[in-house]
């Protein structure tokens, strides 16, 4: 009686795990290379570059959905299936793991424990049947990198996936278009908020004779940044391409919970990039003050280089209690958001309208100003660099 109802209940979560891997936040991995998977039936399936939804598809496989295509493009790959101690896990994840000899490790982590888990390859195999590809479109700006490090109450240990590229947001004009600042573009001044708790930015900005000049920063005002959003976009900046690693962290006030550890791998391209938690399963707690570093490693553990701001999320006020549930913050209303000090959720609706419209005078050089406002030039320089003169 007892073995039929364990085997009961184990049954009831595995149909409880499959629905909630099919219905929340899409798990996604982008893959930055070739990769061979074995396939159920011992074959081996070669899955190409770019951007999948996963999802469990039986016990031991795991469903890869091509960003962009239909269900019927999907591939279905082995997995063996384990268990993980990630137990405040309330949405399935996806994790990358590179290790050694060239294998890789997709990762599927659900609530309850259970984690599926396929390895890989760089290369195909020596001999055997032969390979099946499904092309993936290649997307102009790739999403931000899965792989977080669930919230714990231990000291957590780093978690270093093969990270996704992250979304670059500028795929404007390049950098060499003329610098033009427009003076009828009226400022949005911001009101910076008054907070019990104290937090400085630090930024990167190294000029060494004989070297490129360095800028990194993550993209924050020079105090506790707010926002309205139990998941908000973070953005953050490099003036210079690195082929070096870029790791992504997010903690709480006294660093006893890591929300978020990623790798993003190079080469990093120079510009605005952004970090969207949502992709994550993260959200913030009102009134708790996070940290978020962006750490540029080096070839020693001495030269890396790291950035760090300070976000707190709080209740909306009257005037903006509908904006967190709207599908867009193109339209949202920017001075309202500068007035309440609210500068992350500002930024992020300024940072919409660019993406949606490049070339868009009036969203470039107003967030300029919100640059300048904050402390920040060379990524305010970048922003004006992209402004068509006429």
């Amino acid at each position: 009686m007892n073995r039929f109802l364990v085997t009961l209940i184990m049954g009831v979560c595995y149909l409880v795990t499959s629905v909630t891997v099919g219905v929340a936040g899409q798990p996604n991995i982008v893959l930055s290379r070739a990769l061979h998977f074995p396939a159920p039936d011992g074959t081996s399936i070669a899955l190409s570059p770019g951007k999948y939804f996963i999802e469990q598809a039986g016990s031991t496989t795991l469903r890869l959905i091509p960003e962009g295509t239909s269900p019927g493009a999907a591939q279905v790959i082995h997995a063996d299936a384990l268990t993980h101690e990630q137990y405040e896990l309330f949405s399935p994840m996806a994790l990358t793991r590179p290790q050694k000899n060239n294998e890789y490790l997709i990762e599927l982590l659900m609530p309850g424990g259970i984690r599926l888990e396929a390895k890989g390859s760089t290369h195909a195999p020596p001999s055997g049947p032969s390979l099946r590809t499904e092309p993936v479109p290649t997307a102009s700006t790739p999403d931000v990198p899965p792989s977080p490090h669930v919230p714990v109450v231990e000291t957590p240990k780093s978690v270093h996936p093969i990270a996704q590229e992250p979304i670059l947001e500028d795929s404007m004009a390049t950098a060499s278009s003329p610098s033009i600042t427009s003076t009828s573009v009226p400022v949005l001044p911001y009101q910076a908020p008054e907070v019990a708790s104290q937090g400085k930015r630090i930024i990167v900005d190294k000029q060494e004779t004989g070297k490129d000049p360095i800028f990194l920063s993550v993209l924050s005002p020079d105090h506790i940044g707010l926002t309205i959003f139990e998941q908000p976009a973070l953005f953050w900046f490099i003036g210079n391409q690195t082929d070096h690693p870029v790791d992504v962290m997010i903690t709480d006030e006294n660093n006893t919970q890591m929300l978020l550890d990623v790798r993003m791998l190079p080469p990093i391209r120079p510009g605005i990039h952004k970090v969207e938690l949502k992709d994550y399963g993260i959200k913030l707690h009102p009134d708790t003050t996070y940290q978020w570093k962006i750490m540029l490693q080096g070839s020693t553990q001495g030269e890396s280089l790291v950035t760090s701001g300070w976000i707190m999320r709080i209740t909306p006020p009257s005037n903006l209690i509908n904006i967190p549930q709207q599908p867009t913050l193109q339209a949202a209303p920017l001075e309202q958001l500068m007035e309440a000090g609210l500068w992350y959720d500002a930024f992020w609706a300024l940072s919409e309208r660019i993406q949606s419209h490049p070339t868009d005078t009036i969203a470039l050089e107003q967030r300029a100003g919100l640059f300048e406002q904050v402390g920040l030039f060379p990524p305010a320089q970048h922003d004006r660099s992209h402004i068509q003169g006429p």
